[in-house]
């Protein structure tokens, strides 16, 4: 690693000279520069200082005579590790600044990736079609129009695209000027969640439900209140309050996010109906509503209502990979404008050479083959899952077996779920805890299981460690 040093500025007091050697002298023993790392050359430190390359030389020399560094023949600097004791730590200042005040949201902490088998949310990236991909990113890499600013609704091309896509497998009515492209769906439920309430007023959700939208709201200081979504229908309508100060629900409809519910078409038609006469906000997420495997997918919500009153959320984390961070927000043509706004706050615009790519990679109709490849294989995947858990855990409830890439094993008695999940982990296998998805007094003990990343031998292998570990667990609390 080369240092950079062009935000170095001489103290001003004493001779050239002594101020860049202590300048120089405190970078080092601060630890500031790593050991190992090289110093500019003495032609960039002169340039960037504004000092002749003969004072910065001769500083040079005296620091290599000191051994801070190290002279390389043809390479110039290295700093050489110094004993520890020549680091000094900064003693404490009576202008010190005060302890930040920060806010409790309540979010917790991602310490380190969480990749392992059955690990909720990923796809299967062995077969994602890299080489493909890779040539989308090569045609656009050397585009300078990609190097700039970009509109505010994102990549044109992209969102024309998206329009011809979820026109025809979602029932969407939009044209381009209704879609943003976002930093993932995190994003997008986010700026969704600015745009329709203010901080302190009322929302609701589902529960069971998805974790981090629950901390999307927090963050935006919202007040959640949770809908029953347990059922087989997902969203329980009978549930819905007759007279709310809400100003949006958010929902997952195609596919109920964990417990798999399916919302049936006229409970869709009376959910609409509720919305309207509430004067609620509908944010419909359509996380992988892609991989329905025993019917086609029904209309969405956004679809039904004509565009009006739903906001619709998707992301292409399921459907190709999750490290890709790109997602979309179609809303009426009244507020985009403001949602946009929203994302040029939160992150500024969102990087152009992977929406050109993926503006390809759909266009070109390699999107459209990859879902049909990836419907099969998923398909496949689950039923080996379902046949497997259910003949050697038959005491166990098995949901959302009719789409997506996660099952649920719902286990008929509490256990030592943070013992359960250690063990599990000793094999790399990062099932998540079925309570982590409530949010509600009531307790449901069980896995959520991603059914799609990894080998086919090394999932059957997880599914037996995990059948093993099951089965200790609930022996260990009878």
């Amino acid at each position: 690693m080369r240092l950079v040093t062009e935000g170095l500025q001489l103290s001003g007091a004493g001779s050239l000279r002594q101020q860049l050697y202590l300048l120089l002298q405190q970078q080092l023993l601060s630890g500031i520069w790593p050991a190992g790392a090289l110093l500019p050359s003495s032609r960039v430190l002169a340039a960037d200082l504004g000092l002749s390359r003969n004072t910065v030389n001769q500083v040079l020399q005296q620091l290599v005579a000191e051994g801070y560094i190290d002279g390389l023949p043809g390479r110039g600097y290295r700093v050489t590790a110094l004993p520890e004791q020549y680091f000094q730590p900064e003693t404490a200042s009576s202008n010190a600044l005060p302890e930040l005040a920060t806010q409790q949201y309540g979010l917790p902490q991602k310490t380190a990736a969480v990749n392992g088998v059955l690990q909720p949310g990923v796809s299967a990236l062995q077969l994602f079609p890299s080489a493909i991909w890779q040539r989308m990113l090569q045609r656009h890499c050397q585009r300078t129009a990609l190097s700039g600013f970009a509109d505010p609704l994102g990549y044109a091309a992209l969102r024309q695209a998206l329009v011809q896509y979820l026109r025809q497998a979602r029932q969407v009515v939009c044209d381009e000027q209704c879609i943003l492209i976002t930093a993932g769906a995190q994003q997008a439920l986010v700026i969704a969640a600015k745009l329709v309430a203010r901080a302190g007023q009322q929302v609701l959700m589902e529960t069971p439900g998805y974790p981090r939208l629950k901390q999307a709201l927090q963050l935006c200081e919202l007040q959640v209140q949770h809908l029953d979504a347990a059922g087989t229908d997902g969203l329980n309508i009978d549930t819905l309050p007759t007279d709310t100060a809400a100003k949006a629900l958010f929902l997952t409809p195609g596919h109920q996010y964990p417990l798999g519910g399916i919302m049936p078409l006229p409970q869709r038609m009376a959910l609409l109906d509720w919305a309207r006469q509430q004067g609620v906000w509908l944010v419909e997420d359509d996380y992988d509503s892609e991989f329905q495997y025993r019917n086609r997918p029904i209309a969405s919500l956004q679809g039904l209502a004509d565009g009006e009153g739903v906001l619709f959320v998707g992301s292409f984390s399921k459907t190709l990979f999750p490290a890709l961070r790109l997602g979309y927000l179609v809303a009426p043509r009244r507020v985009i404008a403001q949602a946009a706004a929203i994302l040029q706050a939160l992150h500024g615009d969102v990087p152009l050479l992977p929406q050109a790519a993926l503006a390809d990679f759909i266009s070109e109709g390699h999107f459209g083959r990859h879902l049909r490849k990836m419907r099969r294989y998923y398909q496949q995947r689950k039923l080996l899952a379902v046949q497997l858990l259910s003949q050697q855990l038959p005491q166990c409830r098995l949901h959302a077996q009719d789409a997506g890439l996660h099952l649920v094993l719902e286990l008929p008695q509490p256990v030592a779920e943070a013992a359960l999940l250690t063990a599990l982990a000793k094999h790399n296998i990062k099932a998540q805890p079925l309570s982590r998805y409530v949010f509600n007094d009531t307790a449901r003990y069980g896995l959520v299981l991603g059914i799609a990343n990894h080998s086919d031998a090394e999932f059957t292998a997880a599914l037996q460690l995990l059948i093993q570990q099951c089965r200790l667990a609930l022996s260990e609390a009878t």
